[in-house]
């Protein structure tokens, strides 16, 4: 054992730049003399079996690595700094199972990354990604799109895929009558929101693991996250519906200012005169709008459209309302930044749009809004007819976009 331990080390100190190791690896180990000798070894054997594995280091800041003997076993506790934080723990019998928990603790703390086979590791980016103008085909009706780096992710209501080579491939399934709306990322997780009667839910996943959920819209902000819940209202509210304040949950996020649409809510620093990130969504008339926080720095002049995707409040029988329509909050959408643009889309319904509830579109726009002095200037990068848009996402500097026509659906992708 201490032979290939040793081993391992020699090659590490030749065969890997310290540069390309990026997250640190701290052993610490107590106990009998012939354990702690081992403390270099399993510093460097951790961070080798990563690098062959394709697991990217650089975007992990630290491992810490506690071994010691407890009575007749070595305990083995692993702690990734991740947020939230992932942990491993087993107790071994001997010196002789350090190796296979080693290869154990890294398939189940970077499981995201394939190394437990929860889901396969990617190619960069999807081969018919690699021009503008290609598309994927998808043998399911989808609801959203979202990228963790070089990864995509597609979701249809009940299920969540990650999209390699031209397939998609189960990661995880939405459990009871939850229905999934839409998917965001956050860092190396993905955030789940799901519709359930007139609410929602949403789920923190890491991989295919639940690590939190939550009984309301908890959206990424910045770089935290924030929730609110949807109230419908028809006596008060012009819309019918209104969000309740945002609240922190977890991290730092920009104050997002009354009336904002909270799912299309994102930071970024578009304006150059600005001193920080800015908080674009849309406002009480759905138009796209750039805020401090505090005033809005800058509104479109048109008012954006809607998304196949909808909740209608639940009705009750004898409510003041019994008989009428439910009131219904479509959902909009998703605003995107890629530098200081901004990317979005529209669905075109024609005379449709006319017609109170009637989800029939003809055709789909993605477009770019982009600093022209203290305005901001709209161009379309593609048009879609005779279709609809489902989302967006970005992905090495191309839009992907999921658009459906009849009854197919595909991811097409726009450069930018």
């Amino acid at each position: 054992m201490r032979k290939t331990l040793w081993a391992l080390t020699i090659m590490a100190i030749f065969l890997i730049p310290s540069l390309a190791m990026g997250m640190d690896v701290a052993v610490e180990i107590t106990g009998p003399q012939e354990l702690m000798s081992l403390k270099e070894g399993v510093a460097t054997t951790i961070t080798t079996r990563c690098i062959s594995r394709g697991i990217p280091l650089e975007r992990y800041a630290k491992l810490a690595v506690a071994i010691s003997r407890l009575g007749d076993v070595i305990s083995y506790d692993a702690l990734l700094e991740t947020s939230p934080p992932r942990a491993f723990h087993k107790d071994m019998k001997d010196i002789s199972a350090l190796s296979a928990t080693i290869d154990e603790m890294i398939g189940v703390i970077f499981a995201e990354n394939g190394a437990a086979g929860t889901a396969p590791i990617p190619p960069s980016i999807p081969a018919a990604a690699e021009g503008s103008g290609a598309k994927i085909k998808l043998p399911f009706i989808p609801t959203s799109i979202a990228a963790i780096g070089e990864k995509l992710f597609v979701s249809d209501a009940k299920t969540v895929y990650m999209l390699t080579r031209e397939k998609a491939s189960p990661v995880w399934k939405a459990r009871g009558n939850n229905e999934i709306l839409r998917i965001y990322p956050h860092g190396e997780a993905l955030i789940v929101l799901a519709r359930l009667m007139d609410g929602f839910q949403t789920f923190l996943l890491q991989g295919a693991e639940i690590k939190e959920r939550w009984n309301k819209a908890v959206i990424p902000v910045g770089s935290g996250l924030v929730s609110s819940t949807l109230r419908f209202d028809r006596v008060f509210s012009p819309s019918f519906y209104q969000w309740t304040d945002p609240s922190q949950v977890m991290g730092s996020s920009p104050q997002i200012p009354k009336d904002f649409d909270i799912l299309c809510a994102i930071a970024a620093d578009v304006r150059t005169s600005s001193t920080g990130p800015e908080v674009i969504s849309y406002d009480a008339s759905d138009r796209l709008t750039i805020s401090d926080g505090r005033a809005a720095l800058w509104t479109d002049a048109d008012s954006t459209s809607i998304t196949p995707l909808f909740i209608d409040e639940e009705r009750k029988s004898g409510s003041n309302f019994d008989g009428d329509l439910p009131a219904r909050y479509y959902l909009k959408p998703r605003i995107l930044n890629a530098g200081v643009r901004i990317i979005t889309f529209r669905n075109g319904q024609g005379a449709a749009g006319m017609v109170s509830r009637l989800n029939v579109f003809e055709s789909a726009q993605i477009i770019a809004y982009s600093p022209a002095g203290e305005e901001f200037s709209r161009e379309v990068l593609e048009n879609f007819g005779g279709s609809y848009c489902v989302d967006i996402a970005i992905v090495q500097g191309k839009a992907a976009a999921v658009i459906v026509k009849d009854k197919s659906a595909s991811v097409q992708f726009i450069g930018l």
